[in-house]
């Protein structure tokens, strides 16, 4: 407390126990690192009276601090209307417990706190300084700081609450930890958040359900999640909380995710901002349906009851959208209104799966109107999704003239029954065949249009229509799927026949089916069930016996143990087949590896166990089940909407995770995608694999590609084919052209896949850990080792980086950062006057001339800067660029190579031909032009993602010749080989050598630990690089990169 003199009171047990606990055990620290106190401990504390006690722990502590005759009673401050217990907490901690008659006496009591100001300070100006109070004012702004520590915001069940403080912003939310949910960068950014259970109440509690787990450090928590909403986007901020308010009318929905309250917060930000945003607190979910289908934890039901839960399910689903599409609400006067509504976003990433339930969500782009009796609903629309929107929705998003029906949910919920009957016949290595299925065709679609033909074609690469109609193609796939039916399969078929006839037609045949898809499907299922009890009667399927149900739930219940199957994947599981026979080591371990189950078959128990209920509801701490464990979290940071937390090195392989897992899903999430071993011109059979035949085959490909290159590199090469262990760079090389099914793969080859699933093989992760593995940190990357091989050709040579800054990289920070501390030692030593980094948005951390050290704090610092930031920017690279040619014009103009690390998106600039045109002007300035053909000034771009891997690829190849400029230009996607990212526009075999695109979903490097086996030998254009896909979550959608994981980017 600052300028004021403080009461001398003695030490006495109670005051002394009081200030241990609200040191250790009351304090909580919210996920921004604001601290406050859990009030409702306090409070129950001091009511609380000790065995050998007259008088409660209020009254000990009055007893305590009154040095005087005087001496309130107990019950006057802990009873009533006038209770001031958390008053008198806030007076004890600040030395002066024996004003607490006097604060009552004002008025300062606890219902009235927090406020914004106490505007009776001068009615107590005599009472503090009769205790030695000389400053006042320093005072009271310690009083007013500690009062808004007691009172973070409460949490109630249909909360409608504004925590307003336009000024200062002192509210605390009560969330010990928040994290992204996803990047998918919407209207909203999703957090799952967590409270520890004192500040949830018992309502809320129950409404959470089973979302809720034990916490190392803050003991039983709930976890929610949280719509977050800035100025910005107030309209779908309201349409979405009406639409749920609207939806809750009609009670608890099962297949709608509930709506839990709202609130409107002002935030004080760690860089002093105050950040005004809407929020929606909603009910957990585990994971999406695109995710249920992708995880390696989940497998496809089998049993006739499994998969006619399976559906039951999803036809929740459709019992919400009935309800939404026809909306009866009644007004407390008796009154009926109805509404028609239409969500307009219908797609498995806003279906839920919530305790084993699916559930619809995210109403953002909802709308209502009331119903006009005799009329077909029409509604214009904004937004929604294209892959899974009808023909009608294309073109009402381009003409806002158009109106749609509500049948466009009804098509959308079609594509995704269609998808989840692909999932229940084939798996996710289906889902993945249909989705390229639909790429192609509109793909031939596109080329028929180029050709001149008059047809429609859809906005989406992978939608299920052609602009008109459904595409042939999905019929055709449907009967495929019926061809591949188990005979117990009873419904998957009857649901195939529902979507052809009723829901994937033209808009003029789709019938209104308004509060009828659940009804409809209902039947399905009913009519499903009596065909199997019909062929069980027959004799034509065999009912599934005691004994084998005793066997199938022993195995499904081993899934909630599994052995972490990670740490089974040795440095051996690198080695071909042929080699591993020779490590002596190799099979120790077959006893653990045996043993593993990794995921559960779909709703298997609720099948083969109809009689056990779910127990939903709040559980005390001593209930809490023990399927649930911990979530892996990083160390808190200061996190605003916007920010993407960074990953531990303990978590899984994921930048987030939804917290609330079964054990078997914590354990090692992996992808379900089979590994596919790619070789150039025709597929090879695995179990042929060795060193020696793939490195040949490689040395055969690179002289037929790279038929120039000089004898240096030649000779380098081949040094590195003969002498470098087998290395995984080998089985995949540069183009996808035969595809070898996972059936071929020897029975060796799994484990070694397993092990390339949970890696990052990419050699730029390769040259970062190798680098990291030379010492305990990365102290050691700031040490000048020369690399000779760059010598040659970085000597003298100025290098600076160019960082795109703007929102739309947010994902690729983690991979960024990989990058700049790979490169950035590693041309250190060359640039003598130091390396320059720079930033398309903003310039507060531009450095130049600086060592390595400097510009990755700096890198970091922006890193940590743009991850905060609320707002959205887009980045102006023809400007920037300008900027950057006209400084180098004006200086010496030495040597200098521009590396520049982006997504190629640049929303900042509005005809993208003006970057181009910035380079083409720049390298025909006088007295640089001449200076070219000896490469003085390049263009080096690292690309990330593959939105606009067009225009750089554009950039590489297309400028020289279209401009007439030298080739100095040259791109390198991020899973290309770290040495091209250096040289690929500096030398000539560098720039020319091709390298294989690779999906970059977001992901981080932390958790990657590469075998030391790996050799990075020494550097040639002609080594391949892995096509690999990085495992991911809802925070980096799994199919987010689908269409690059199968065909690369366009």
């Amino acid at each position: 407390m600052a300028n004021h003199e403080r009461a001398t009171t003695p030490s006495l047990a109670t005051l002394t126990i009081f200030h241990q606990k609200l040191k250790t055990e009351w304090k909580s620290t919210a996920w921004c690192g604001r601290e406050y106190y859990r009030s409702n401990e306090i409070i129950k504390w001091m009511l609380r009276k000790g065995t050998d006690e007259l008088t409660t722990n209020a009254g000990l502590l009055l007893t305590e601090v009154y040095q005087s005759l005087h001496l309130p009673q107990s019950w006057k401050i802990s009873n009533g209307e006038d209770r001031c217990l958390i008053v008198f907490a806030i007076l004890l901690e600040l030395g002066y417990g024996q004003l607490i008659d006097v604060f009552q006496r004002s008025g300062t009591i606890d219902k009235k706190l927090p406020i914004s100001d106490i505007s009776n300070t001068e009615l107590l100006e005599k009472d503090l300084r009769k205790w030695g109070i000389r400053d006042t004012e320093g005072f009271w702004e310690s009083f007013k700081e500690r009062m808004w520590s007691y009172h973070p915001c409460p949490l109630s069940l249909g909360m409608r609450n504004m925590f307003s403080d336009p000024d200062r912003g002192r509210w605390i939310m009560p969330f010990c930890k928040r994290q992204r949910i996803n990047m998918k960068g919407g209207t909203a950014q999703v957090w799952e958040v967590v409270v520890q259970e004192s500040q949830v109440p018992h309502s809320l509690a129950l409404a959470a359900g089973r979302s809720v787990y034990t916490d190392s450090e803050y003991g039983p928590c709930y976890i929610f999640a949280l719509k977050t909403f800035t100025e910005e986007s107030i309209e779908i901020f309201e349409w979405e909380r009406d639409a749920y308010l609207a939806m809750q009318t009609k009670g608890h929905l099962s297949g709608m995710v509930q709506f839990l309250g709202e609130y409107e917060i002002h935030e004080k930000l760690e860089g002093g901002e105050i950040l005004h945003t809407r929020n929606i607190l909603l009910e957990y979910g585990d994971e999406d349906l695109e995710e249920f289908f992708a995880s390696s934890f989940n497998y496809p039901p089998n049993l006739n009851a499994e998969t006619i839960q399976y559906w039951r399910s999803l036809a929740n689903v459709a019992k919400a959208l009935d309800a939404m599409h026809d909306l009866d609400l009644e007004r407390e006067n008796g009154r009926h209104d109805r509404y028609s509504g239409w969500h307009c976003d219908l797609k498995p990433d806003n279906i839920l799966r919530v305790d084993g339930e699916f559930k619809l969500a995210d109403f953002g782009f909802a709308k209502f109107k009331p119903m006009n009796p005799g009329r077909v609903p029409k509604q214009y629309m904004r937004g929604g999704t294209e892959t899974y929107g009808a023909p009608e929705c294309d073109r009402a998003r381009l003409d806002s003239s158009i109106s749609v029906s509500q049948t466009i949910d009804t098509w959308s919920f079609g594509c995704v029954l269609s998808v989840s009957a692909t999932w229940v016949v084939l798996g996710y290595q289906g889902v993945l065949a249909y989705h390229e299925l639909r790429r192609i065709a509109i793909g031939k679609l596109r080329e028929r249009q180029k050709r001149g033909e008059d047809i429609t074609v859809p906005v989406a690469d992978d939608a299920f229509h052609n602009g008109v109609d459904v595409l042939p193609e999905i019929r055709e796939w449907h009967m495929h799927l019926r061809s591949l039916l188990r005979k117990s399969d009873t419904i998957t078929g009857l649901i195939l026949d529902f979507i052809d006839e009723k829901m994937l037609l033209t808009e003029s045949a789709r019938q209104s089916t308004s509060g009828l898809l659940y009804p409809a499907l209902t039947e399905q299922l009913r009519v499903a069930q009596i065909h199997y009890s019909q062929l069980v009667e027959q004799c034509d399927v065999n009912p599934v016996t005691e004994s084998v149900k005793e066997a199938l739930l022993g195995v499904e219940k081993m899934g909630n143990h599994p052995v972490d199957t990670q740490e089974l994947c040795s440095e051996n599981s690198f080695l071909a087949p042929p080699q591993r026979h020779q490590v002596k080591s190799s099979r120790i371990d077959k006893s653990r590896k045996m043993g593993v189950i990794q995921g559960k078959v779909a709703h298997r128990q609720d099948a083969l166990q109809p009689n056990v209920t779910k127990i939903r509801g709040a559980q005390p701490s001593s209930m809490i089940s023990s399927q649930y464990t911990e979530p892996n979290y990083t160390e808190r940071t200061q996190l605003t909407p916007g920010a993407q937390p960074p990953e531990s090195s303990s978590s899984p392989s994921f930048t987030y995770r939804p917290v609330m897992r079964p054990t078997s899903q914590v354990a090692s999430y992996t992808s379900a995608i089979s590994p596919r071993i790619y070789i150039e011109k025709e597929a090879v059979d695995s179990t042929r694999f060795t060193p020696s035949t793939i490195l040949a085959a490689d040395q055969r490909t690179a002289q037929s590609r790279h038929g120039n290159y000089s004898e240096d590199l030649r000779d380098a090469e081949t040094s590195f084919a003969i002498n470098a262990p087998f290395d995984s760079h080998s089985i995949l090389p540069e183009k996808p052209v035969g595809l070898l099914p996972i059936s071929t793969l020897s029975p060796e080859t799994p484990q070694m896949w397993n092990h390339l699933q949970h890696q990052t093989l990419w050699p730029i992760y390769q040259e970062h850990q190798a680098l990291k593995s030379k010492g305990k940190s990365f102290a050691r990357l700031f040490k000048k080792e020369h690399d000779n091989y760059l010598k040659n050709f970085l000597d003298d040579r100025d290098i600076m980086f160019l960082v795109d800054n703007d929102t739309s990289m947010s994902p690729f920070w983690e991979m960024m950062t990989v990058v700049m501390e790979t490169l950035v030692p590693k041309v250190e030593a060359f640039d003598k006057d130091g390396l320059d980094l720079e930033f398309t948005i903003g310039k507060r951390h531009n450095v130049s001339k600086n060592p390595a050290s400097k510009i990755l704090s700096k890198f970091k610092a922006a890193k940590e800067e743009a991850l905060s930031q609320p707002h959205h920017y887009e980045t102006d690279m023809a400007s920037i660029l300008t900027r950057i040619f006209d400084r180098y014009l004006s200086g010496t103009m030495g040597e200098m190579t521009l590396i520049i690390l982006t997504n190629g998106v640049w929303g900042g600039t509005l005809d993208i031909t003006n970057v181009e045109r910035a380079i083409a002007n720049f390298l025909k300035k006088p007295g640089l032009e001449e200076k070219l053909a000896d490469r003085w000034f390049t263009i080096q771009f690292i690309s990330f993602g593959d939105e606009a891997s067009t225009i750089l690829t554009h950039l590489d190849n297309d400028i020289a010749k279209k401009y007439s400029i030298p080739d100095v230009v040259d791109t390198e996607p991020v899973s290309g080989r770290m040495y091209k990212m250096i040289l690929g526009s500096i030398v000539d075999t560098w720039d020319k050598a091709s390298s294989p695109i690779s999906p970059t979903t977001p992901s981080s490097p932390s958790h990657l630990s590469l075998p030391s086996a790996i050799n990075l030998g020494t550097p040639s254009p002609s080594t391949s690089s892995p096509i690999m896909r990085q495992n991911s979550s809802r925070s980096s959608k799994r199919l987010s990169g689908l269409r690059n994981l199968l065909n690369g980017p366009r």
